[in-house]
Parts: C-alpha cells; structure tokens; sequence
C-alpha cells in the first residue's frame, strides 16, 4: 500500500524514529535503580530487541519475637491475583483499540481523526521509501488518499504487539487495502512503533512493505496486477472491427484471451493469448497462437503507467519476428494500446500507433 493508494500502517525500526523514541527513552530512564535492564535477545529470524526488568527481591525485617520457622510458614500474598490482568496486557489491549480505530477511520475516511493517533512528529514511510513527516502532514496526505480513491478500504491482521518498556511498544502485521470495490487487494507486512505521551499509546513511526513475493500464488499475482483485464473489451475502425473476451482460466491460475479480427464483416483472423505468472523469472508470461498457425511469446514488464510486453515469434511461413507492445489502463474501462520496434525477418516495419480499446457494457439482460 503505497500513500497514494491505501493506508500505511507501519513502522520504520527504531533509529528513524526521532524526537519521539527520544522522548519515551528519557521517560524510561526513570525507572528504580533496583531495575535491571537486559541486553537484546536474539530471537528466530532477527534481533528483537527487548527490556527485561529485573526486581530485586528485598527481604523484609524480621522481628525479634519471631521464631525464623514462623516467618516461613505465614502464607505470602501474591502480587497479582490469579486470573488478574497484567500491566503488559492492559498496555497490549490499549494498543489494539487503538489499532482498531485506526481501521475505523481509515473506512470512514476521517482523515483527522487518523492523524489523531499520530504523535505530533510521526513519521510515515510507504513501501516506495516516501516520507510524510508530521501530524498535519499526515492528516493531508490521508484526505488526499480519499479524495482520489472514495470507495478505499483496508483491514489490519496484527501478527504481534511487544511492550518492550512503559513507554514503548512494536506492533508487527499485515494489511490488506483496495482503492475500489472492484480493484484487487494491496498487500503489505508492517512493524509499528507506539510511543506513550501523556498517559496514551500514540504511533510515533510507521514503515510498509510489500508482502513477500514468494508468499502469493499465481493467481495472486494475476489478480493483484492483471485482474483489470477480464471482461469484454472492442476496438473500432473504418476499416475492422477486433473484439476480445478475458475470463479466468485452469483453477484461476492463468488468464486467457480470446480475439476477433473483424474485417468488411468477415473474421480475418482469431486466436487466443494465455497468460500466466512465471516463478523462475518472477515476471508474467503470455503465450499467442493466432488461427493462420503462427504463435509468440511475451515477457512482460510493469513500467508505472503501462505494462511493456516483448513480443518474439513466428509467422505459418515460418518469418521470425518481434515488437515491444503496450498496455496503458485509463480508467477501469478504457485502454490504450500499441506496438512498436516492430521486425519481421530482420526488416523492420511500420509500428502501429496508439489505440483506445473500450470495455463492453453490460447488455440490459445481465
């Protein structure tokens, strides 16, 4: 989830976190001497840096009446009653009604009342490495994100929540957004820092990334970046006609496109592209066979506001050839389309300029 399309819910690791980690670490230092703090811990997959306090356990006067055997023997009250909530777990459910408003608000597009949770000098850093610094800042760059995506949403799995100290805590996560009802989910991992000021758990830094690439399927990499594609798209000129189906096919693990080629009210030619996630390369593939018997391959490559395909294949006679196709969404029912460094047995030839392909509109029966 980048800032201009979804939420960041995340935290950069402590050394970016500023004025604010600053503080809870000054307001830490004021523990009892009888405290002792333990060096980090190295835990399964990292260091995870955490304050173990020690209480020194001090043992109380005895009086001279009292036989030691006496003193042994009187039951001894237990600090905490059993079944009793812990400070660590009054802090960990703080922490969570706060991440559960920040889900609230993000789907209410209340920008303020996001920026709320925020300390004053919050940092927030999306999964592109940007920064927006400040509680106002913030508060924009989150009524912005509505302003250009009304039907936004987004949901929180929190993995974990640490209370390393009274005044600092890290929640680790997942977040699942989408700009519209009909766009596919963003998925991102994230690490939050909470800082505690005046008494309430506030977000001092936040940091996305990307979920691991190797953790989605392939159909989750179609739907994520290609799902745009289904439906009935058509292409019309003075002189042919090109009408193309997009459907999910194999369990939804491939797409596949079916074409027309419409000429004087004739099909001139028909085929069918499969497109698919390769694993190996880490990149989309796609494979077209036309009806005159000749076929090609593309790889495809995400270049911001289009997606660059480099054709290679053959013709039924046997000529080799290759282009560089584009795909360039407009909205969610329009694209451009066009092919260029266009060669034919070493000769080149003349590219096809840009197209606006239309998606079909629902017939009044459907």
């Amino acid at each position: 989830m980048s800032i201009n399309r979804g939420i960041v819910v995340a935290s950069i690791v402590i050394f970016v976190c500023g004025g604010d980690f600053a503080h809870a670490q000054d307001r830490d230092k004021q523990v009892d001497t009888a405290v002792d703090l333990i060096k980090p811990r190295v835990a399964a997959g990292g260091v995870a840096p955490e304050l173990v306090k020690k209480r020194i356990q001090l043992v109380p006067k005895v009086d001279a009446g009292i036989k030691p055997a006496d003193v042994a023997k009187k039951p001894v009250e237990p600090a905490i009653a059993r079944g009793a909530a812990t400070p660590v777990d009054q802090e960990e459910r703080a922490i969570r009604a706060s991440a559960a408003a920040f889900t609230k608000f993000y789907n209410a597009h209340d920008a303020k009342g996001l920026a709320s949770l925020f300390s004053p000098k919050a940092e927030m850093i999306d999964e592109n490495d940007r920064v927006v610094k400040g509680r106002e800042k913030i508060e924009e760059a989150f009524a912005s994100v509505f302003k250009n995506f009304p039907d936004a949403s987004m949901e929180v799995d929190i993995t974990s929540i640490r209370v390393l100290t009274p005044m600092l805590a890290i929640e680790e996560g997942s977040a699942r957004s989408k700009d519209s009802k009909e766009d596919p989910e963003d998925a991102t991992v994230y690490v939050a820092i909470h800082v505690k000021v005046d008494g309430n758990w506030q977000l001092a830094c936040v940091r996305d990334w990307n979920a691991p690439t190797a953790a989605l399927t392939p159909h989750d990499h179609l739907e994520r970046d290609l799902s745009w594609l289904i439906g009935e798209w058509t292409q019309e000129s003075p002189d042919s006609v090109v009408h193309t189906v997009c459907r999910w096919h194999d369990n939804g693990n491939f797409l596949m496109q079916e074409f027309k080629v419409n000429v004087a009210g004739q099909v001139a030619m028909s085929g069918t592209v499969r497109i698919g996630w390769n694993a190996v390369t880490k990149q989309f593939q796609s494979w077209t066979f036309d009806s005159h018997g000749g076929h090609s391959t593309g790889f495809w490559v995400n270049a911001g506001d289009r997606w660059i395909v480099k054709m290679q294949g053959a013709t039924a006679n046997g000529e080799t050839g290759s282009s560089t196709n584009y795909y360039r969404p407009i909205d969610a029912d329009t694209t451009a389309w066009g092919s260029i460094d266009r060669i034919i047995d070493g000769e080149a030839i003349e590219d096809i300029n840009e197209i606006i392909v239309k998606r079909r509109p629902p017939l009044p029966a459907e």
